[in-house]
């Protein structure tokens, strides 16, 4: 998809998305060191732990739901950051 943004709007759209990927870097790392403790308290990675969550082999633990919600939701914010990094990467 193109779009055409004119020559003096562009640096302003260009710094709003510089801004929405600090943003996102932060909520990232952030979520990175909530799974983290899970990771340490559970000792394993969290491929191991989406793995056999995905297949039914853990428990119905509040913990397990939050480590499997908080890894979707890094799973959406690094795919979110890869955009907005190639779009201003395009200008």
């Amino acid at each position: 998809m193109e779009v055409a943004i004119s020559k003096d709007v562009a640096p302003v759209v260009k710094d709003s998305i510089n801004r929405e990927i600090i943003l996102l870097e932060s909520k990232i790392n952030l979520l990175k060191s909530e799974i983290k403790k899970f990771e340490e308290k559970y000792q394993l990675t969290s491929p191991e732990f989406k793995e056999k969550f995905d297949n039914g082999n853990l428990d119905d633990s509040q913990d397990f739901f939050e480590w499997w919600g908080l890894i979707r939701g890094l799973e959406t914010l690094e795919d979110r950051i890869s955009k907005a990094k190639s779009v201003v990467t395009y200008w």
